[in-house]
């Protein structure tokens, strides 16, 4: 919490600035600081939309109707117990997207999760184990550690990753794992940008309530608006893929009817249309079964006709982003109790 001088009669002095004894060239790194917490901010967003939905549509289930459907949350795990995995862990938890019982950790340090374990996150070291117990694996490691990954790992088609390696692409993770049933966006940098938050050092989840900043976070046409870090539309598409994928998986004759009621309510005019999800090349036909869709990295950018769309409807799912990051009172929307 930012301190005013009326309560602290340090505040301000340029004495207890950090800035105050940096030379200029060291002064000149201190945007990436920012930049850092900025991407922090993008992955723990992007995190609470992605399993917030998936929860939304797995509630759903067959018959479209909410007060019916199975009432489950999925299982979510993360290989690496770092500082990213605790933010989202921390942000799931805030916005009530996931219980703690809700997520696994495997990392080389478990005993470093002391704290987790005790609130009922399972931490273990044994990353195989935790593929298999998790319907989304989220990938907190440095990207010169995801060759290592792909030797250990007996990655199937249908294991969905979510990698956050901000260092390199989409395409060259995919590469490193061997695997290209992933999620992930390609950060852009802005380096003229101005900064917009003004205390970079509060909480993750206290933060992203700010409706200012959950809005600059959701990928759009880069603007000036942006802050040091934006991604592009294409993350966009790509979770519409995983969306449409996860309801193959749970009714098929109904996926495209329960998508667009999902994503774009009772305005019609937006809703896609079976062309829409056509993948040309290849079978050249449109995805009706979930392994058709394994392959994201492939079939994102064979889907012309979603890719032509996506634009036109940015808007109107920046709404439902904002929506995950709103106060909710209780996790009853998703939990088997209720």
């Amino acid at each position: 919490m930012v301190r005013t001088a009326e309560e602290d009669i340090t505040y301000g002095l340029p004495s207890l600035t950090i800035t105050n004894h940096l030379d200029e060239s060291e002064k000149s790194l201190l945007s990436l600081e920012k930049r850092s917490f900025e991407l922090l901010l993008h992955a723990c967003a992007q995190s609470t939309y992605l399993v917030g939905m998936l929860n939304s549509l797995n509630h759903i289930g067959h018959s479209g109707e909410r007060a019916t459907a199975p009432k489950r949350r999925l299982d979510i795990g993360f290989i690496g117990g770092g500082r990213l995995t605790k933010h989202i862990i921390a942000t799931l938890v805030h916005f009530n997207i996931c219980s703690y019982s809700d997520m696994t950790v495997s990392t080389y340090g478990p005993e470093s999760l002391g704290d987790l374990s005790k609130k009922g996150v399972r931490v273990y070291c044994h990353n195989p184990t935790l593929l298999e117990e998790s319907d989304v694996v989220f990938v907190c490691v440095p990207a010169n550690q995801l060759p290592v990954l792909r030797k250990e790992l007996n990655l199937q088609p249908s294991t969905f990753l979510v990698p956050f390696a901000s260092t390199i692409t989409r395409s060259a993770v995919a590469a490193k794992l061997g695997h290209g049933n992933i999620l992930k966006t390609d950060y852009l940098f802005n380096a003229e940008a101005s900064y917009y938050l003004d205390e970079p050092y509060q909480s993750v989840p206290i933060t992203l309530q700010s409706e200012e900043v959950a809005e600059r976070l959701f990928p759009d046409i880069p603007s000036e608006e942006h802050g040091y870090v934006y991604s592009s539309t294409d993350w966009v598409r790509d979770c519409v893929l995983v969306f449409y994928r996860h309801l193959i998986k749970l009714s098929p004759a109904t996926a495209l009817d329960n998508l667009n009621r999902v994503l774009f309510g009772s305005r019609e005019e937006v809703y896609f249309e079976a062309r829409d999800l056509r993948v040309f090349g290849g079978m050249n036909e449109i995805a009706e079964r979930e392994d058709q869709l394994y392959d994201l990295v492939d079939v994102s950018a064979r889907v012309e006709h979603l890719n032509e769309k996506i634009p036109s409807i940015v808007g109107c799912l920046k709404e439902q982003f904002m929506w995950f990051f709103k106060p909710k009172p209780e996790l009853s929307v998703f939990s088997e109790s209720a």
